[in-house]
């Protein structure tokens, strides 16, 4: 299940930030704000569902586990939990400018807000790529003895 959950959160994490983006573009922010709050907030359903399928196939695998992939799975599954807390945040401004950007809200909120769901983007995109990364040396390369970066057609 967890390798199938992921590809949902893979896909509304970076979706969620980008429109956090797009709002804080004046000419995108009407068209945004609606999309931008179901997204967040799938965002959070499908992280939420990704981080318990993955302790479940840890749980399940743990014990087969030893060496560097058991330590790289321990480490994506603590970056994980991070990345769980950044969606919350992230979902929770979005909530919050759903809200309060009804109308003719001040321009100050507008700003901090937009300011807000930049910088989580930008949270949810590094923390994405972590998260992913370690995930998938764990699977592919946990010994790190293979270097995918050469061209084998010189």
């Amino acid at each position: 299940m967890h390798p199938l959950a992921v590809h949902a959160t893979v896909l509304l994490i970076p979706l969620a930030g980008l429109l956090g983006v797009m709002f804080a573009i004046p000419r995108t922010r009407a068209w945004s704000r609606l999309p931008l709050l179901v997204i967040s907030l799938g965002a959070v359903v499908s992280t939420y569902v990704s981080k318990q399928s993955g302790t479940k196939f840890q749980e399940s695998k743990g014990l087969g586990l030893g060496g560097p992939s058991a330590e790289l799975v321990d480490r994506h599954a603590e970056l994980a939990n991070f990345l769980f807390i950044i969606v919350l945040v992230f979902a929770a401004v979005a909530v919050v400018t759903f809200v309060l950007t009804r109308g003719n809200a001040p321009r100050a909120l507008v700003s901090g807000l937009s300011l807000l769901l930049v910088i989580g983007a930008v949270a949810l995109a590094v923390q994405t790529y972590r998260v992913g990364e370690i995930g998938a040396r764990a699977v592919w390369n946990p010994a790190g003895n293979l270097d995918y970066s050469s061209s084998s057609g010189d």
